[in-house]
Formats: structure tokens, sequence, C-alpha cells
């Protein structure tokens, strides 16, 4: 069997065959663990944030952790070990699931990419996971794993995952675990989890980079993410004032996708329509009025 790489996310017809591209061997089997057995995940405290990055585009995964053709990629991501680090980062989070049994593992991110059609990055990891066989054999983690399918960027995984998190189990959690590359821990520590009012002693931050061998330019990444990010997020800690981060919001949303938090998180609605420049008020919030 020889993967195809000419065509980026569509089908591909071999003699009018009609098949698609991908591998006979299934993914998921009557075996395979089934979400919230045994009610381990409605009954999780316990969040761990994958922040996704992209899009599978092959149905051929059993390498998405080696070969950039298995994913939507940007100019900018190509040569970067992007694979690399997306296999690492699932891998990362599954671990720290596997530490604790009464966690919740979601894969964040959305709709993000207008060319790969209506699939999410949350869905596109978990794919991943199941394709590679990552889940331990002696562990749960698969039937604790979810996904949050709206997150347009870094902060929204943060602020929509704590909501899908309780969708899934009724109540909001007592710690927080982020999976994401190490030069965005500041972003996540310092700027996304005090606009949240969220305590700096429930959060947890998992930084992983590729190799240097896969072209992954730590330095070159660090200033990128200080000029595109950081620095907008600390003029705008909502992400809703500044050009940049409502371009990338827009573009980053191509199906036209309303998040349902509103309604489903409405202890937080107030913080949902906030825009301001200043931090929105901790006492408003379920976690800031012990």
């Amino acid at each position: 069997y020889e993967k195809q790489k000419n065509l980026v996310g569509f089908p591909s017809h071999e003699s009018g065959s009609g098949a698609l591209r991908g591998n006979a061997q299934p993914w998921v089997t009557p075996d395979s663990q089934p979400f919230n057995r045994n009610k381990r995940a409605s009954q999780a405290q316990h969040l761990i944030v994958v922040a996704g990055h992209s899009v599978t585009v092959t149905g051929h995964l059993q390498d998405a952790d080696q070969d950039e053709a298995d994913w939507f990629l940007l100019d900018y991501q190509r040569g970067q070990g992007l694979p690399q680090a997306i296999g690492a980062h699932i891998r990362a989070g599954i671990a720290e699931a596997a530490k604790d049994p009464q966690s919740l593992l979601m894969f964040s991110g959305g709709e993000t990419r207008a060319v790969t059609g209506p699939f999410t990055e949350g869905s596109s990891y978990f794919h991943v996971a199941d394709a590679m066989d990552m889940w331990p054999v002696s562990s749960d983690v698969r039937a604790r794993t979810v996904t949050e399918e709206f997150a347009t960027d870094s902060f929204e995984n943060l602020l929509f995952s704590i909501c899908r998190f309780k969708e899934v189990t009724g109540s909001y959690p007592s710690k927080i675990t982020v999976v994401s590359f190490s030069f965005k821990q500041r972003r996540f520590e310092t700027l996304h989890a005090p606009a949240l009012g969220w305590p700096s002693r429930q959060f947890q931050y998992v930084g992983i980079d590729p190799p240097a061998s896969t072209g992954f330019d730590l330095q070159a990444s660090t200033h990128g993410e200080m000029q595109n990010a950081a620095l907008p997020f600390e003029k705008d800690p909502y992400g809703c004032n500044t050009p940049v981060l409502q371009e990338k919001r827009k573009s980053r949303n191509p199906f036209s996708r309303t998040p349902p938090y509103a309604l489903t998180c409405p202890e937080l609605g107030e913080l949902m329509k906030y825009c301001g420049t200043e931090l929105f008020p901790k006492e408003k919030l379920p976690w800031g009025r012990a």
C-alpha cells in the first residue's frame, strides 16, 4: 500500500472504484472503550486540554506524527516539525490523563480551515489517537476523552474547554492542565488564565516542542509568539478589540459556526459577551466566589 499525496483532503477515484483514500484496517472495533464507561467521564474533576493546531486531510493516519501530508498546513507551518509536535501533544495529554483517573481529556479546536471542509481540529486529534493506537492498554483514558469543536484561538481553547467540561460533568473543573508548545506557556499562564480569573494554584502547563532536527526553530517561534499573540493579548485580553486578533477568529471560522456555550454555561454568559480591556471581575465567576 502506498499513500497517495497528490491530493489534499479529497476522495481519490481509481479506475472508477470511487474508493476513498485510507487504510482498510478499522481504527475502532466493538472492543474499543465506549465514552463514559462506568461514568468515569461524567464524574471527572480535572480538565486536561490539548490545544489543536491543524486538521487531518488523509485517511491514512498511522504515521500522522511524522508525515506533513496527513495535515493541512499553512506555508509557515511547513518544515517546522508540526506533525511531530502534534503527536507529542496528543501523547502527553493521554499520559497526563492516565495519571489521574478523575480527569477528562479534551482535544480542542474547531472547523478552522475553509479548504478542508467542515472538519475540526479536535476530532482530528482524536482520530489520530485511534489510528496510531495511542491509548494505554491498562487505562480507561479513551472512555474519558472528548472533543471541543468551536475554538479558533488559544483563549477560546481554554474558555470553551471549561464550558465543554461543564456540559459533560455538570460542574466546572477543580484543576486545569493545558498541553501545547513551550513558547505558548506565558500566554496561557499569565494572560488567558488571569483573564478568566482562574486560580494559578489550580493551573498546570505542559510545554512540548518538536526536536530541532525537524526544522523547528524555538527562537523564531518565541519571537513570532511575542509579536503575533502575546503582545496583542496583553492589550486585548479577551481577543475581541485588536484587528489582528479579530481577523484571526474571523478567518478561522469559515463555516460561520456559533458556539453553544452561552446556553450550556449560563453562569459564564456575561463573560462570553465581555469585550473590555480590563480584567473581568473575578467575583462574577463560578470559581471566583469561594
